[in-house]
């Protein structure tokens, strides 16, 4: 086998990576930079409480209201380039988004005669309008658009910001004002998408409808349904059971905590959409297994070393970035973050089951991992408290990895790298470290002697890649 096409798409993961990478990450920037605004105009916290309690209602809807085809139309997408088979996904997903968004209209009138829920019209608005914004950005991934999709990212996020400044800050509108902020500043988007892409334009058409492809659709994206739900359990029973055992106080430390650790999540969702698309790309190649192998184990080194590091250098500077009751969170970093690449290389092992369209196979591996989670919070949270919390996450999605490892062998084969012991040793020793350091000379320290035993122990190919880079 020639190393060409290898280095051809490592090279294209790498571009792919920095695409998603400038997009998320100057999203979130602007994002982040928000939320004090909102709270300085919105002094009640009850107020910001309860739309965070809307905000997540409109989560959980915009996926029940597409069927979960955002993930459909992306993997049909990506992997033809046939222009009538391209207008029958986006047809069907489009279609179906405005059956079920007329079919929660009417069912949110009936609520509102019956009941008074506040601010209900601008959670369902905000739902549907939520979910084509989402179906409309993978339908983009899916074409291969990824620079519009990166320019995309930014530009509703600035739209927000500057909606925002109109609604909330100008006309003092309050909660309402963010809702109105966030709608608008999707609907515009997606008028930008269209005068771009012409999607509706290009793509649309009743004649274009195929039940053949309309029944691949649902059978890739109906099973993905419940493992949402589901996920949103296993991730929300934590807070259930510090709140009841643990108290709100515990609560407030813990959310802190996973606010920082949040990081690690972002960094690794960048990936994981590089990664996703790449492998679904080469899943039909000669080269498949190599190229799984070798990002597999690039990338399980980079986790080790955001693992390793991230916890110290964040402590460094806890004591400007968290008020003196929260500081208690700095003490579950490290363990944080164990939890976070536990999660990471569960979603890793998901991509399989999504390139082989068997995405029906990954919902025993999560039923398995929400009771594992609740028995082991049920059994260590009084005990060892937030410590119980997170071990139990570690624990929970280690389980589904292990399963999903055996499982996926079925659609291709990833060849650990017997160096990987390199970086597990050097987290293993950053832990230890971690947790008999208490100051911050010693934590700068250890965060300098593992950035360069790091670098000392870096991979031949990705040594290679920062060398070309640097040159």
């Amino acid at each position: 086998m020639s190393k060409t096409p290898q280095i051809s798409s490592g090279q294209k993961f790498i571009n792919d990576l920095g695409l998603y990478a400038i997009g998320n990450i100057g999203s979130k920037l602007i994002t982040f930079l928000l939320v004090p605004l909102y709270t300085f105009f919105i002094t009640d916290p009850a107020d910001f409480g309860y739309y965070d309690i809307c905000l997540t209602a409109a989560f959980i809807m915009a996926p029940i209201i597409c069927l979960q085809l955002t993930e459909g139309s992306f993997r049909l997408l990506i992997e033809t380039s046939e222009l009538s088979r391209r207008r029958s996904i986006i047809t069907f997903t489009f279609i179906t988004i405005a059956r079920n968004s007329l079919l929660l209209g009417l069912l949110a009138v009936f609520i509102g005669y019956a009941t008074d829920i506040r601010y209900l019209s601008y959670i369902v608005i905000y739902g549907i309008i939520l979910c084509t914004y989402d179906v409309c950005i993978q339908i983009t991934r899916g074409l291969n658009e990824i620079k519009t999709y990166m320019f995309l990212g930014i530009f509703n996020a600035a739209a927000i910001a500057g909606y925002s400044l109109l609604t909330v800050v100008i006309m003092d509108l309050g909660v309402p004002g963010i809702f109105l902020a966030n709608i608008a500043a999707r609907i515009t988007s997606l008028l930008f998408l269209e005068l771009r892409l012409h999607i509706v334009k290009t793509y649309f058409g009743l004649r274009y409808i195929s039940k053949t492809v309309s029944h691949e659709l649902l059978s890739y994206s109906l099973p993905l349904l419940p493992m949402i739900l589901i996920w949103w359990i296993l991730n929300s029973n934590n807070l259930f059971f510090i709140k009841h055992y643990l108290g709100l106080d515990e609560n407030g430390i813990y959310a802190v905590l996973c606010k920082f650790t949040g990081i690690l999540y972002i960094l690794a969702n960048i990936f994981y959409q590089s990664w996703q698309q790449n492998a679904i790309e080469k899943y039909n190649s000669s080269e498949r297994d190599s190229f799984f192998s070798s990002i597999f184990n690039n990338y399980f080194y980079l986790l080790c070393f955001l693992v390793a590091v991230f916890p110290f250098a964040l402590r460094v500077n806890y004591f400007w970035l968290v008020s003196e009751e929260y500081r208690s969170s700095a003490d579950y970093l490290f363990l944080n973050s164990l939890f976070v690449m536990s999660f990471s290389m569960a979603s890793f092992f998901e991509v399989p089951y999504q390139c082989a369209k068997r995405t029906a196979r990954i919902l025993p591996s999560i039923v398995i991992a929400v009771v594992v989670n609740i028995t082991l919070n049920y059994l260590l949270i009084r005990s060892m408290g937030l410590t119980g919390v997170i071990i139990s996450g570690i624990a929970t999605y280690t389980v589904a990895i292990i399963y999903r490892v055996i499982d996926t062998k079925k659609y291709t084969t990833i060849s650990v790298a017997a160096r990987n012991l390199i970086p597990v040793v050097l987290v293993a020793g950053a832990g230890v470290g971690f947790h008999t350091s208490w100051s911050s000379g010693s934590d700068i320290l250890f965060t300098l002697i593992l950035i360069g035993l790091f670098i000392f122990f870096l991979p031949k190919q990705l040594r290679e890649f920062a060398i070309n880079k640097f040159k």
